[in-house]
């Protein structure tokens, strides 16, 4: 990692058995269905809440150049469109973070098992739902002092780094994300010590302070951070991961940043190949159109007009089918950019 991040953390999933659920099967496919039965571990598990943070950087429209932090934020503004998307539920089990899946999704298949939440966990979540975030902020902190002040007791080791990540995500959501970077350190400090460096755990971490410090303009830290997320990402779940292209996207975002053009669309253009092969369901159908529109973005930049207006095409409709909103902000964007292709290629 980048000097100056491995100074600030210094201080600071092996392989889970598969068993898939033929509901989640059917709707999203296999690259959701590693859920361990809870009736058959119920004694060793606990279920957790997992928040999705902004994951991916959106570079917006040619002819609006935005800086950084306006195109976090627009990614923001295109992930809590509705904020339930963004909660996950998954199973610590022993050492290990089972791979989680959308609440609603979870809610279908497994009616019964939100019995297995705290009620506190109940009470954050139709919180985050009615986007009330200082309300949640306040409970989940609560929740968070009390697992560092007993980190040996229980579970509390391996859930510390979870709720910090899940505090974080929470200030990005209420616009305090000068609060969110420490958070996501911490985060990181806490799942290294109870998971291990190599884990997805602290690869989700990473590419949150990634995105903070892309909106920062702090370029190189940023693509050192990212690359470290990447490598742990490749190593534990295989470069053809979902996840693996979420990671390139940002780092194709940084190099674009840093005047590295060329570079840019060819890891953006690695993304979009991973995604093909991986995506499902709706939240990974906003990840591919994100991807797109950079894709596009970048093809503009490099005059490859042809080829961007048929990449901003298909970005369009899947914005269309998510949104259903011709206000909303990615898709005017990308009917921007697909008027600026016009206007070079006609």
């Amino acid at each position: 990692p980048h000097p100056k991040e491995s100074k600030r953390m210094a201080s600071e999933e092996r392989e889970i058995p598969k068993k898939p659920l033929n509901a989640v099967t059917a709707l999203l496919g296999e690259c959701f269905c590693e859920f361990p039965n809870v009736r058959e571990s119920s004694p060793q598990s606990i279920q957790i809440m997992e928040l999705h943070g902004v994951e991916f950087i959106s570079l917006g429209a040619v002819s609006a150049e935005s800086t950084p932090e306006e195109r976090v934020h627009a990614t923001i503004e295109q992930l809590s469109q509705q904020t339930k998307r963004l909660i996950s539920i998954g199973y610590l089990v022993e050492d290990k973070v089972t791979k989680t899946i959308p609440l609603e999704t979870f809610q279908k298949s497994y009616p019964h098992d939100k019995t297995l939440l705290s009620r506190q966990t109940l009470k954050i979540i139709d919180e985050i739902k009615r986007k009330d975030f200082a309300s949640a902020i306040q409970d989940l902190n609560k929740t968070y002092q009390t697992q560092k002040a007993f980190i040996f007791r229980a579970k509390n080791k391996f859930l510390a780094g979870i709720t910090a990540h899940n505090l974080g995500v929470l200030h990005v959501l209420s616009g305090q994300r000068e609060k969110s970077l420490p958070l996501f350190r911490q985060a990181t400090t806490l799942k290294r010590a109870a998971f291990g460096d190599d884990h997805p755990e602290v690869a989700t971490s990473l590419d949150e302070i990634g995105i903070q410090l892309f909106a920062k303009r702090e370029f190189d830290e940023a693509l050192f951070v990212l690359q470290e997320a990447q490598k742990i990402r490749s190593r534990y779940l295989g470069s053809g991961n979902p996840k693996v292209a979420m990671v390139l996207n940002n780092i194709g975002c940084c190099r674009h940043s840093q005047g590295n053009h060329r570079q840019a669309l060819i890891t953006m253009k690695e993304a979009r190949e991973l995604q093909k092969k991986t995506a499902k369901g709706d939240l990974d159908l906003l990840h591919v159109a994100i991807t797109l529109s950079n894709l596009g973005y970048l093809q503009i930049q490099m005059k490859q007009y042809e080829t961007a207006r048929n990449v901003l095409e298909e970005a369009l409709l899947i914005q269309q089918s998510v949104f259903g909103d011709e206000n909303n902000k990615a898709v005017q964007d990308t009917r921007s950019n697909m008027e600026f292709t016009n206007a070079f290629h006609s």
